[in-house]
C-alpha cells in the first residue's frame, strides 16, 4: 500500500511561529488558509494521480468548514482522508532556532506511523506545499525496495549556511553526539520529502526521537545543535547507512517567483513530484480557488496547472529567448 501522509499545524491565538514565506502571524486564519489550501490541492494531485493510495492528514485542529467558499469537509471525504489528532506536538523552544520551531512536529508523525504501517507499505510524508505532477510509478518503488528509504539530497556548498549551519557545522556536531559517525562529509538531505519502507520506519523514529532529545540538551548547554528537522533527519540518515540522492530523479525544490530567484530548467515536466514553496501565497491560492462543486463532486477547472504554479517559462522569457537566438545566429551566418 502506498501512503501519501502530511500534517498542519494551526497555532493557537498569541502563538507566532516564524516561516520564511509567510512571516511570523501563524495565529492568523489567513496566514493559516495558505497552509490549508496547500494541504487540499496535495491530496488532490494524488487522488486525481495515484491509485489504491492511503491518505493521512495529521492534525492538532481540523481546517475551517469553509475557505474561499469551499467545503473542506466535503474534500476530506472526497480524496478519502484520514484525519488524525495528534496526541502531543514536538515544538522546540522559543530560543531554540528563530523559525521553524514546528517542524520537528514531523518526529510525532513518525511516532504515530510506526505503530500502525505494515513492513511492505510504501511511505511518503510530504510537506504540503508539495504536488503530484505524475503518479508514483514502478520506477520509484523499484528504487525504494532497492534502498529501503529515498533521500532528496541537495548538494549545497561546504561552507553554504543552511537554516543558521553550515556542512561543515553539522558534520562537527554529527561527530560530537557520535564518535562512530560513519562519513567524512555531511550531506543534507531535505525535510519536505520523508519516503521509506513499513519496516525502516521504527528504527528512524526511534533514533530521530533520541537525536533531538541530544539536541535539545545540547542547546540548554550553549552548544551547537541540530536547529531544523532536516539537520536532524540527515544526521540520521548517514547513521543508518542509508544511500543519499536517491529521490533526486523524483522530486526537486522549485523556486519559481522569477523576480526573485528560479532554478526551473526545463527538467520539471518529468518529476513525479514538485515542490513550491514560492507558490502558498501564489499559485496554491489561485489553483484551490479555481474549484467548482459539480454534483457534490469538486474538481479544478484552472486550464493549466503548470502555468499557474509557474513551472512554464513566461511568454516574455520565451520571447527574449528567441530573439537571443535569432541574433546569435545571424552572427554566425555574418561571420561565415
Amino acid at each position: 500500500m502506498n501512503i501519501i501522509a502530511t500534517w498542519m499545524y494551526s497555532s493557537p491565538d498569541g502563538e507566532h511561529i516564524k516561516h520564511s514565506q509567510v512571516g511570523d502571524s501563524s495565529c492568523n486564519q489567513k496566514v493559516q488558509d495558505y497552509y490549508w489550501r496547500c494541504v487540499f490541492l496535495l491530496f488532490e494531485s494524488s487522488s486525481r494521480l495515484n491509485s489504491d493510495v492511503r491518505h493521512i492528514l495529521f492534525v492538532n485542529k481540523y481546517p475551517p468548514d469553509f475557505i474561499d467558499g469551499v467545503d473542506t469537509n466535503a474534500l476530506l471525504k472526497q480524496y478519502k482522508i484520514e484525519v488524525v489528532e495528534f496526541e502531543k506536538t514536538t515544538i522546540s523552544p522559543s530560543d531554540y532556532y528563530e523559525e521553524w520551531n514546528t517542524q520537528f512536529i514531523i518526529l510525532d508523525v513518525l511516532d504515530l506511523l510506526k505503530n500502525n504501517v505494515d513492513t511492505d507499505d510504501n511511505i511518503f510524508i510530504l510537506d504540503s506545499d508539495i504536488v503530484f505532477n505524475k503518479a508514483v510509478n514502478d520506477n520509484i518503488l523499484n528504487a525504494l525496495n532497492r534502498y529501503g528509504a529515498l533521500l532528496y539530497s541537495i548538494d549545497y556548498d561546504e561552507g553554504y549556511c543552511i537554516n543558521g549551519l553550515t556542512r561543515r557545522e553539522l558534520l562537527a556536531i554529527a561527530r560530537e553526539m557520535n564518535a562512530n559517525f560513519p562519513a567524512d562529509e555531511f550531506i543534507y538531505s531535505g525535510g519536505e520529502f520523508f519516503c521509506c519502507k513499513g519496516s525502516e520506519i521504527s528504527s528512524i523514529a526511534d533514533m530521530a526521537r533520541e537525536s533531538y532529545r541530544i539536541s535539545l540538551e545540547r542547546h540548554l548547554n550553549g552548544l551547537d545543535k541540530f536547529n531544523e528537522e532536516a539537520h536532524l533527519l540527515s544526521y540520521v540518515y548517514h547513521v543508518l547507512g542509508y544511500r543519499t540522492h536517491t529521490a533526486n530523479d523524483y522530486i526537486k525544490r522549485i523556486w519559481s517567483d522569477r523576480s526573485d530567484f528560479s532554478n526551473i530548467d526545463g527538467s520539471e515536466l518529468d518529476l513525479v513530484f514538485w515542490h513550491l514553496p514560492a507558490e502558498k501565497k501564489a499559485g496554491f491560492v489561485d489553483v484551490f480557488r479555481s474549484f467548482r462543486n459539480n454534483d457534490g463532486v469538486y474538481t479544478l477547472t484552472v486550464n493549466n496547472l503548470a502555468q499557474a504554479y509557474r513551472i512554464e517559462e513566461p511568454f516574455m522569457s520565451r520571447l527574449f529567448r528567441y530573439f537571443k537566438q535569432a541574433i546569435h545566429s545571424a552572427y554566425q551566418v555574418l561571420q561565415a
